[in-house]
This record gives structure tokens, sequence and C-alpha cells, in this order.
């Protein structure tokens, strides 16, 4: 018997043993929607064998309608079975439901250029064949609100909970428990959870790994945070900024960069600790940021949190402890495998797959070209007047999504590492999303302007 045989015996096993009915193959659109398609257990061993036909025309960046048969080959390692059961009243009991996310490929038998997890695949093996290997760790924060009772502005908000909020203060806690509960019950590690600054706002950390599983488990736990919230009359929002003059959503990206198990980013003899490879790194991603940015944040919303006053980042600078700045490298009791870049810019409305490519490609872009990155700022950036950072160089992140789409639309390397097609379908999805924004009317707008 081959390992991969035995491999499918062992996963049949336990889906027998949950009582498994039922399976989700999962896939993500270019915009970062979650997809799937249902099938029966008993469909399952086929689907493995020949994979799944599926209409690419009707996934938002994936085919057009004159090449629109694709085909969905599920991967069998990312196989999460569902810890909360699924009712059918038709019959007795109660069965269970797992999902696995799937590849898509076209009628040639070729992995699809325009999926975003193909796309983060393709950057990685070319990184891999230069000896490197990355990995990223996230800081996903999202809102949880009962349901039926978002608030629109500060005024309306009534929860008192505050950052690391404990029962009774803790109005999300249970939810919040329920939700890692499950996560860990699929084998997804959390390492911490807690409530953020303002109230409603929560924040997961899990176990860094490589990019491409990273990013799943992004998307499963997005899936999973809906599922749970709904089911506990609770609304988990992963949109940045849900509420006018309040706190928003952010998901800061760590990466980390290895060269034969050595860690290319940590240099003992440079006294802050800090390799040239890594100062290269941060000019990189210094240098593309603003077409970056058209990927980590990628919605009108995402320029509602990149505002003043808030603490998320919106002047373009680096530092080693300061998080007042864009990029920076945080504290770590062991140096030698733990220092890391931190980039505190994106927020969870991010496909990640293409997010991850984005910010990748700017960092290896820097370490080929050799580009120094400015003077670090190790000072509060908060605190500085406009005049003082004009005169340090300092310069502020994009305040729209319009200012990002023109900066990915002229940036060679980003647009390369995404792809010709996926780069025009995202900057012509953005387009019409900028211009239907445009032209709506908003609540603000009638009540500044209705009696002029």
């Amino acid at each position: 018997m081959t390992t991969g045989e035995q491999d499918h015996r062992d996963i049949f096993r336990q889906l027998e043993e949950h009582d498994v009915l039922f399976i989700n193959i999962l896939f993500t659109d270019t915009l970062g929607e979650l997809k799937s398609v249902e099938i029966p257990v008993m469909q399952f061993k086929g689907v493995l064998g020949t994979g799944i036909n599926f209409d690419g025309s009707s996934i938002r960046g994936y085919a057009d309608i004159a090449n629109a048969d694709m085909c969905l080959k599920p991967d069998l390692a990312t196989l999460k079975i569902y810890p909360w059961p699924t009712m059918i009243e038709s019959q007795e009991g109660k069965h269970s439901t797992a999902g696995v996310i799937a590849d898509p490929y076209t009628t040639e038998g070729t992995p699809s250029i325009h999926c975003p997890r193909y796309i983060l695949k393709r950057f990685l093996q070319g990184a891999a064949k230069r000896g490197l290997t990355f990995f990223v760790g996230v800081e996903p924060e999202f809102f949880l609100f009962p349901q039926g009772k978002i608030p629109r502005n500060r005024s309306e908000v009534t929860s008192k909970s505050g950052y690391f909020a404990l029962v009774p203060g803790d109005t999300e806690e249970a939810v919040r428990k329920e939700i890692v509960a499950s996560l860990l019950k699929m084998g997804i590690p959390i390492e911490k959870s807690h409530h953020e600054i303002e109230p409603y706002i929560n924040e997961l950390s899990f176990e860094y790994a490589d990019p491409v599983t990273t990013a799943d488990r992004l998307m499963l736990i997005k899936f999973v945070a809906k599922s749970v919230a709904s089911v506990h009359g609770f609304k988990a929002v992963f949109m940045p900024k849900p509420i006018t003059d309040f706190a928003a959503s952010g998901m800061h990206v760590h990466i980390s960069l290895l060269d034969k198990e050595k860690n290319v980013l940590y240099d003992p003899q440079n006294a802050l600790g800090l390799s040239q490879r890594a100062r290269f790194f941060i000019g990189g991603l210094i240098e593309h940021i603003r077409a970056v940015t058209a990927l980590t944040n990628p919605t009108v919303n995402s320029y509602k949190r990149l505002v003043p006053g808030f603490e998320a980042p919106v002047n373009i600078a680096w530092a080693h402890k300061n998080r007042s700045t864009l990029i920076r490298i945080p504290a770590t009791p062991n140096p030698k495998k733990g220092t890391r870049l931190e980039l505190r810019s994106p927020d969870p409305s991010a496909n990640p797959y293409l997010a991850f490519t984005a910010i990748l490609a700017a960092g290896m872009d820097g370490i080929k070209r050799s580009i120094e990155p400015p003077v670090a700022i190790e000072e509060n950036i908060y605190l500085m007047s406009e005049e003082e950072k004009a005169r340090r160089g300092i310069k502020p992140l994009p305040s729209s999504l319009e200012q990002t789409i023109n900066a990915l639309e002229l940036d060679q390397v980003i647009s390369r590492a995404l792809g010709a097609e996926t780069t025009e379908y995202l900057i012509q999805a953005k387009c019409k999303e900028i211009a239907a924004f445009n032209q709506s009317v908003t609540d603000w707008e009638r009540q500044q302007y209705l009696d002029v």
C-alpha cells in the first residue's frame, strides 16, 4: 500500500467516525470571497480522482465565458471536519460536514493562473529556487455585534468593553471562546484571543506558518467566526470600519525569511540585530507600498481606518520597536530565531493570498535591487507636526483606494507577481467599486446638505 493510499484510508475513516455526510469543496475568488461546492460524502472518493467541474466565468476574476470550463482538485492536507452538527429533519440523528480547500485547474490539466492561491504558490516556488523560505503570521481583528444592533456612530455604542476586558465587562467573551474552541477542534492552532481597545472589537492570534497555510487558515477563521457568531445571536464583521468616529479592525502581518534553516533577517554583528537583507526587504516594501496597499487594504472602507487620530499607521516609516510606524521589528526573547518584520497597515478585508504575494514580492525586489530604506524613526510620529514629518522625509500612506489602484497600475513588480490578467481584473473591479461609491448618497450628505 502506498503512502497516498494509506492517507486516503485514514481520511475516510475519520469521515466515517465523525458521521460526515457532506463535504464543502472550498476556494477563494479574486476579491477574497470564500466559495463552496457541496457534495455528499459518498461522492468524495470520485472527486479526489477526477476533480469536480465548475463554471469559472461565474467566479470573479477566474475566466471569461468562452473559456469557462474548469475543475476543482481538493488539497487533502486542508481537510477539516466542522465541530458543529448538521441538523437534517428527514433523517434520524445528527450529521457532520467537512470542508476541504481545492485548487482550480483548466481543462488542459494546468493550474489556473487566475486562482489567488496558485498565484501565491507560484511566487513562493520562485523564492524557493533561490533557497529562500517565507513564513507569515497575522493578527486578525474583527467586530462581534449582537444581531440587528450594529451601531452607525459612536453615540449608538452602548457596550463599555475595552482592551483585555473580562466578563462581565466583555459581553462578547462567550462567543469568542466558542469561536476559538471550534477552531482548535478543527486543528487550527490558536495562540491567544482577547478583547481589543474599543467595544465589539476582538482579536485572534494563531501560529505562524508558510504563507499558503496561513492564508488557508485565515479564510477558515473568517468562515468559522461568522458561522459560530450567527448561531449565538451575534454577527462577526470583518469590514475594517463599520462605525463612524470609532476604531477599526486591522490585521498586522509578520514576515520571517529563512535560508536553509537560517534566519535571513537576523545579524548578531549588527548593533540592532538586523541583517542587511532585512534592511533591503524593508526598502523594497517601502518603495512599493502604494501599490501593495491596493492588496492589503482593498476596499473603499479600508481608508476610513487609515486616518490620523487612531492607532492605525498613516505614515510611511519604519522603526525597531516604535508602534507608530508602518513597519517595525517586534521585540523577541530569541532574536536568532524570532527576528521578523511587522507590517501594520493591512486589514481583514484583504484577500490574504494576493496580499501576501504583494508584500513578499515588494520585499524580494528590495533584496534583489539592494534598496536601502530611509532612516529609522524611533520617535512617536503621531506627535510630530506636518512640518517635522516633511523635514524628515516621512510621507503619508495613500488616503484612498483610487490612489492605490493608480499606483498598482504603474507598478510592474507587483503586477508581474500577481499576473497581468489578475492585475487588470483587480483594477477594473476596483474602479467600478469606486465609481459606485462616488455615486451613492450617504446619511452624512443628507444631514449636511439637505437644507442648502
